[in-house]
This record gives C-alpha cells, structure tokens and sequence, in this order.
C-alpha cells in the first residue's frame, strides 16, 4: 500500500507543472572540495545545523540521507553506514582531521563527536572521497564546526541553550561563547546532557512472556568542553584547540527483567568513556613554491571500561595523527599532494577481548583536476604502508589507491558523472588480533591474523537534471570487493556467548540513490519538497548475503519557511522488509517513521534573539529496528518522543 502511494508520490512531484520560484541557495564554504557544494559532482550531502538534533546520536541523524543507515546500540550509540559498509570503511571526520577514538573496533563504542554548536554536516558517499582527505571505499562523514577558523568571526555571539525530551525524560544544557578579541578568535563551549532509560513502543519487546515498556540500561549522560583559539593573518593562520568528551551510557543488551529492582541494580551494566583531544591546525599562503600549504596535528586519548556482569575490562587508545596539503593550482588546473601520517597505541587490560597493539598509517597521495573542452577530468591516487603489531602477532603491507571521474554536460538540463575507483583497506586490530568474551555484543570474537587487506573495485555513474525547476539526482553503482572481511557468526557458544570469528569472502555491493526535489513560493514562504529512495544488495561470491545491510528505504520530506521567521518540517520514512540475511541472522520488519518539526525564532533588537523548536519523533510509536544493527532483535529503538528547545542568543 505504501508503496504505491509513495510511487504516486514520485510522478505528482515529477509532472507538477505549478509555477515556483526556486529557494534561494544556502552559501555553505566545504572544507571538503574548493569549489562550491551546489557545484559538486559528487554524492555529498550536507546536514544543515538547525536539521541536527543533539539528543540523538551521529548515525540517528543521518540515517534518513539517501544510501545512508545507523548501526545502533540503543540512543547512545549510532555508527553511520554508508553503502552498507561499516567500520573503519566509513571514516569520521572532525574539522577534516580524523577522529581517532575507539568507535571503529566495535559497534558498541560511541563516536567522540560534539554535535553542539557544529555548522553543518557533509557527508561524501562511496570511494570518490578518495579525491579528499581520508577518503575510504565507504565514505566520510566530515562534523564541522567554527572551533577554529582561519578568518575572522563575522558571528560573534554567547548563546544558551536548554532543551527537554519526552520519551527518556532527558533534558540538555548547552552554554557557548565566540568572540574575536584582540585578533584572535575565542570559542568556547561547555554542555551537558542526562537521557534516562527510553519508553518503547507497545509490543516492541517481550522478556520471559512480560511485555517491556521500558528499555533498561538505555540511559546516557554526558558532557562536553571545547576551547578554540585561532590566529588569522594575511599569511594564513594557526590554531589550538583542546576537546574533553566524558560519558556514561547503559549497555541496553544486558538488561535484566524489568520490576526486580534490585536485581537490576546488582546487574548494572554499563560502560564509561573519555575522550581529551588536542588539535593544531594552520594555513600558510606566502610561501614561494605552493599557493599555500594547509597541516594539522591531533593528539588524541581514549578511554572506555566496559562493566560487565564478571567484571571490567578497559580499553584505551593513545593517537597522533599529522596531515600535510600542498597546494599547486594554476589556471583551471587543480593539483596538491598531501602526506599523512597516524600512529595508535591501544594499551588493553588483561580482560579486554583486544590484547595491547599498536597500528601505524602512512601514506602520500596526489588529486589532479583538468578541463579538456568541454569535460572534466579528476585523477588521484595514493600509496599506503601499514602496520598492524601485538605482543605475539604484527602484520604489514603496502598498497595503492586510485580513483578516476569524468563529467561533462549534455545540453543546458543534464550533466553526467563516470568514475572508477580501486580503494584497499588494511584490518584493524580488532579483526586480527581478537581473543575473548566480548559482552555488548554478547560474542566470543576471535581475530584473524591471516587476514589480508580488503580491495574494493566500484564503478559509478551519477546524472543531475533539471527540468521545470524539478531537480533529480541519480547515483548508480557497483562495487566488487575482493576479500570483503567480516564476523562471521558461528552456530557454537564460548561461555553462554556467539562464537565468531573474523573472515573474508569476495562480494559484490551494488545498489542506486535517487532524490527528486521541487520548491513552490506560497504566499510568504517558501515549500521545500523532496522525495528520496535507496536500495542496495550484498552478495559473497556463494551467493550468500552479507550480514546486517540495510534495506531499501524511501524518505518524503517538506520543509516550509517564511518571513515571519518560522520553520515548519515533516519527514515521513518508510523502511522496506528486510529478507535478504546471512546466517543466523534474523528478518526486519519494515516500518514507518514520521517526525514533526516547528520552529520560531522572536527577534528582540538586532542583538538579542530566542528560538523555539518543538517536534516529535516517531509521532506514530512504530516499532523500529535498524537491520545494521548487532543488536536490533533486543535493542529496538525509542517509541514516540516529544521534545521542546529553547535558545537565548546575543550578538557583539
């Protein structure tokens, strides 16, 4: 039934002949690419701020983003997946630097990103982010923020912000402060947030034959200080910043039965985390040989204990990771090299399933754009040397990278995008070198130091066209991955826990992402209407599927703005069933989600002004459970969630 509505949905937009003025462009400077957003060719997508919602986690706000979906661990922890790849083949970015934290050796490890006060959020889709900093055969998803900046604060501001949510009865503070003083950029910020165990939809969970309402050990608290001061000169400028990221979140997959208080709170079981980071960024544009040479250098320290029902076990990452672009434009031709470098020591307790290794990443790459008549031409290409060492194990290698994409336009309506790219990733530590019981993920994991790097082919084809101010973008692709590696669930238990064990199999992933959108001018606004649908399949080579990737999902979404300063959003996202599993997994019912949203911003003078959001989550209190996910049979998410946040600005 829905489905055909949603078809019905596709030609009204596609057909509609209604005269509309196109809503004016947002101005948006991409770290990520020199040329504009609205000019890029390639999959990305931005976040805007007022779309993030901060009591949710990085992959919950993303997951309605075409071939993008959330590997879940209840409200705390969302890792996003891109093209159904997970891990360390979806990179995460802050400012464009790595964030180096303990998120990709496990799905039950949050990721240490601060989405308080962040301008927006790009998200770069398959192996071309290969042409950019990090680039991987998933993607990249890049949190941008103001922390540092190489030009002068032209919004200067002291905000607080206090927000409250329904379904956990949460609440968040938010204080922060960016000034220019003495030619030096200030921001500083500091929030906090304290979400109790979330309310589920009705009939979402049974445990021995009693309906649950309550989510147990599904609370999180946390809290965030970030100071940023940054330098900006004719010459270019420089950056410090210093970020500490504490939390506590429940481990909702140990829950005990709900009303035995007591036995709750003797299983308690939960896990804690810190994350201090230091960061040094900078720009010089004065230099004789290159247009200007952009580094920067993270330090970063984490730390996660896991409380189980037999004890702790600690899991500690220590990173430094350096960065060096240099710029050679001249004329339309676009060239730079940039040279990185990361080192991680992951010190482990005796009982962590992850015994103490270190892990060191190099490489050099070189991106190159061309204009040849009426084509462009992009190349680039990089070498890696990796390695991978514990106390009793190392493993190495060397390999290169390389992605190619040409584009051009036929007529004035439709411009076309064919790109090859051949991207190799290293395992990670947690894939070779795992030994033990794993809780949160109710495993035994046991590595592979057999394993070799994992090679992805992928050829895609991407057409924009414009037609009576109707906008389609279409990304077609095919990605063929030799030695896919994976955990591969077995049918024996270690200690009351899954056996599995990490593995590789050739694949193949191929699926499409298609956005059809329209604007209207009504009366003193503007109507934003897009329609979105994705689909992708995981195939190994014997025609078994790949584990945990997502279903087809199709996302209806309005956005409505006028001059009184008013923001009115609906978003209606159907997921379809989900048959295709692997092995000891289980199906996915297909659900509804629709989320409301209003917003009003009340202009005092020219200095002051308060925002006011109301929206609801889930309106219908559907029953969801993200396929990605290792726990989605235990672990649905929230139920229906109403929440309110208030916003009290000043501008210097």
């Amino acid at each position: 039934m829905f489905k055909n509505i949603f078809i019905i949905s596709l030609l009204f937009v596609c057909v509609n002949t209604v005269s509309g003025e196109t809503l004016s462009d947002i101005t948006i400077s991409s770290p990520i690419f020199t040329n504009s957003i609205n000019e890029s060719k390639y999959p990305l997508h931005i976040l805007q701020n007022d779309e993030i919602k901060t009591n949710k986690s990085l992959g919950d706000n993303l997951k309605g983003l075409p071939g993008i979906t959330n590997a879940d661990y209840g409200i705390a922890v969302g890792q996003p997946v891109i093209r159904g790849l997970t891990g360390s083949r979806t990179k995460i970015l802050s400012n464009t630097v790595g964030v180096n934290d303990l998120s990709g050796l496990s799905a039950d490890h949050m990721i240490n990103v601060d989405l308080n006060n962040i301008s927006h959020i790009e998200v770069l889709r398959g192996p071309s982010s290969i042409f950019v900093e990090g680039g991987t055969s998933g993607g990249i998803v890049n949190v941008i923020s103001d922390i540092l900046n190489e030009k002068k604060y032209d919004d200067e501001v002291v905000k607080y912000d206090r927000s409250y949510t329904s379904v956990n009865k949460g609440y968040a503070n938010n204080f922060l402060i960016k000034r220019n003083l003495f030619n030096t950029n200030v921001f500083f910020s500091i929030n906090n947030k304290h979400l109790d165990i979330y309310d589920i939809p009705d009939g979402a969970l049974f445990e021995d034959g009693v309906e649950k309402g309550r989510l147990a050990n599904s609370d999180h608290k946390n809290q965030n200080i970030n100071l940023g001061l940054s330098f900006p000169r004719e010459w270019g400028y420089f950056g410090i910043a210093f970020e500490d990221n504490n939390a506590i979140y429940g481990i909702p997959f140990h829950a005990e039965e709900e009303g035995h208080e007591e036995e709750e709170e003797e299983h308690r079981i939960f896990s804690e985390t810190r994350t201090e980071t230091y960061t040094f960024k900078g720009k010089i544009n004065t230099l004789p040989f290159f247009n200007y040479i952009d580094y920067s250098y993270r330090d970063s320290n984490s730390f996660l204990r896991e409380h189980e029902e037999e004890g702790s076990a600690t899991l500690t990452s220590n990173s430094n990771a350096l960065s060096v672009k240099f710029n050679f434009d001249e004329g339309s031709t676009e060239q730079s090299v940039l040279l990185k470098y990361n080192n991680v020591k992951s010190p482990m307790s005796v009982s962590a399933y992850i015994p103490s290794s270190e892990s060191y990443d190099r490489s050099i790459s070189y991106f190159t754009r061309h204009q040849i008549n009426s084509y462009e031409v992009d190349f680039a290409g990089r070498y890696e040397s990796n390695s991978r060492d514990s106390s009793e194990q190392r493993y190495g290698d060397t390999s290169v990278s390389f992605a190619t994409s040409l584009s051009s336009m036929i007529g004035n309506s439709l411009s076309y995008n064919v790109g090859y790219a051949h991207v190799s990733r290293s395992p990670n530590i947690a894939e070779l070198f795992a030994i033990g019981s794993h809780g949160p993920t109710q495993r035994y994991e046991r590595g592979n130091n057999k394993l070799t790097r994992e090679v992805s082919r992928n050829i895609e084809l991407a057409l924009q066209y414009n037609i009576n101010d109707i906008d389609v973008d279409l990304n077609m692709y095919r990605n063929s991955i030799n030695d896919f590696i994976y955990l591969r669930d077995l049918s024996t238990s270690t200690g009351g826990k899954v056996d599995a064990n990490w593995d590789q199999q050739d694949a193949v992933m191929q699926g499409y992402e298609l956005s059809i959108s329209k604007s209207y001018q009504l009366r003193d606004g503007s109507l934003l209407m897009k329609i979105t649908r994705d689909d992708i399949s995981g195939v190994f080579d014997n025609n078994t599927y790949i584990p945990r990737i997502t279903p087809a999902k199709n996302v209806l979404s309005l956005k409505y703005e006028n001059k009184h300063d008013e923001t009115y959003h609906a978003s209606l996202m159907y997921t379809d069933f989900q048959k295709d599993i692997a092995a000891n997994e289980t199906k996915t019912k297909s659900y509804i989600d629709i989320d409301l949203a209003y917003s009003k911003k009340i202009r005092f003078d020219s200095k002051r002004d308060l925002n006011i959001k109301v929206y609801g989550d889930n309106v219908l209190n559907k029953t969801i459970r993200n396929h990605s996910s290792f726990v989605k049979d235990n672990v649905p998410m929230p139920g229906a969630n109403f929440g309110i946040d208030v916003s009290l600005s000043y501008k210097f």
